[in-house]
């Protein structure tokens, strides 16, 4: 291969090399859809509970006021985060029913994104990241940060 082909070759690698580690980071997705400013809590029962990566989905059959039915779609975390907040895949079933509150989408579509789901055996399972898994005792106030005074204060300038 002469020098020219082989520079061609390595502009190329270059390329998908870029292209490819662009791809994961394009694949997420942010909270925007949803009105992060509001809650919407609803009764309804378990449709479809889809334990997969990168979000998990719970789909309900709710039974308005005027007795028409409406399914919602209410979209979790990873099974990893959720994993680790106490959740798994066997914790819903089709014909459970459940309490949901979600931050509904902000164009009115029938989805939301979970925030909490309250079971028929009244175990309360959080979808917020951060949440310690059941049974962990929780850090002490100010656990992790030094304690204030000036032995942890910058120096002053001089």
């Amino acid at each position: 291969m002469n020098e020219h082909g082989s520079t061609r070759l390595s502009g190329v690698s270059a390329v998908l090399l870029l292209a490819s580690a662009a791809l994961p980071a394009s694949a997420h997705h942010s909270a925007a859809p949803f009105d992060m400013t509001k809650s919407v809590s609803m009764q309804g029962t378990v449709e479809k509970w889809v334990w997969a990566n990168p979000h998990s989905w719970l789909y309900i059959r709710v039974v308005k006021a005027d007795g028409s039915q409406e399914v919602w779609g209410f979209e979790a975390g990873s099974t990893g985060m959720l994993a680790r907040t106490g959740w798994n895949a066997a914790d819903m079933k089709p014909g459970d029913k459940v309490t949901v509150s979600a931050a509904p989408e902000r164009t009115g579509n029938h989805i939301g994104l979970l925030n909490k789901v309250q079971l028929a055996d009244g175990r309360l399972l959080s979808a917020g990241a951060g949440t310690p898994p059941p049974g962990a005792t929780p850090p002490p106030p100010g656990a992790g940060s030094p304690p204030p005074g000036p032995a942890n204060s910058a120096p002053s300038p001089r």
